[in-house]
């Protein structure tokens, strides 16, 4: 795709899509914070590689599946951009009701984008592609700000499996991080504590930020979103 417009209005109209289905469940839509800063995360992708696409189609691999309404259903909206770009778009993830739901969400909402959920452990599935793609989306284990380690390794894992089969210029996106001086009420089981994020980084995404801003390798952080307080998804370009 070589016209910047046009990839620009799928990203539009792909938060038009998400914000119709949404709105059927959630009536706030407009104000409910949640909601609102997926919008804010997905122009922050828009904004990040709507000058520097250069393929003809998006090749999509998500790992956590969009299956559920109360986990915002963030990949709703990347499946939106696939259907009108043109493309596919395979997620994985080890609850199976979720990738069910997430089959019968995408079927209703983008009955003509090229779909399917596999259950099984992401990395696995990374090793074996069934696509070679040129977008993922990395969202599996939840992210836990007392333990943050277990999804720092395996997104590290998950990136280190897919990043060598993809083409230059393609794109890695990392869910769940946060800069430092961010102030987070974190509640987990009804028990709540404010927690100041004193490290650089923190989140699910900080391992591979870690090798990229400090080594040399084929891949560089792109986007200016990095001075946020909010949750940010970290955006990864190939050389």
């Amino acid at each position: 795709m070589d016209n910047l417009k046009t990839i620009s209005s799928y990203f539009d109209n792909a938060k038009i899509i998400y914000k119709d289905y949404i709105s059927k469940f959630i009536p706030n839509f407009d104000t409910h914070w949640g909601y609102q800063h997926r919008i804010r995360q997905f122009n922050t992708i828009q904004e990040s590689i709507k000058n520097d696409f250069p393929f003809d189609e998006i090749n999509l691999i998500e790992t956590g599946v969009s299956g559920r309404l109360d986990y915002g259903l963030f990949g709703l909206m990347l499946g939106s951009l696939v259907s009108d770009f043109g493309g596919q778009m395979h997620s994985v993830d080890l609850d199976c009701d979720s990738c069910n739901n997430s089959e019968k969400i995408f079927s209703e909402v983008l009955p003509l984008l090229k779909y399917k959920t596999y259950c099984m452990d992401s990395i696995s599935f990374l090793s074996q592609p069934p696509i070679i793609p040129n977008i993922v989306h990395l969202d599996s284990v939840d992210f836990d700000l007392r333990n943050p380690f277990p999804s720092a390794l395996h997104c590290w894992k998950e990136f280190i499996t897919i990043e060598k089969l993809m083409p230059s210029k393609s794109i890695i996106i990392v869910d769940d991080n946060w800069m430092k001086g961010t102030f987070l009420q974190w509640i987990i089981n009804g028990e709540s504590e404010l927690i100041e994020i004193k490290y650089p980084l923190i989140g699910k995404g900080v391992h591979v930020y870690q090798e990229i801003k400090n080594s040399d390798t084929n891949w560089e952080l792109i986007g200016n979103h990095y001075t946020s307080t909010d949750n940010i998804k970290l955006i990864f370009r190939k050389k």
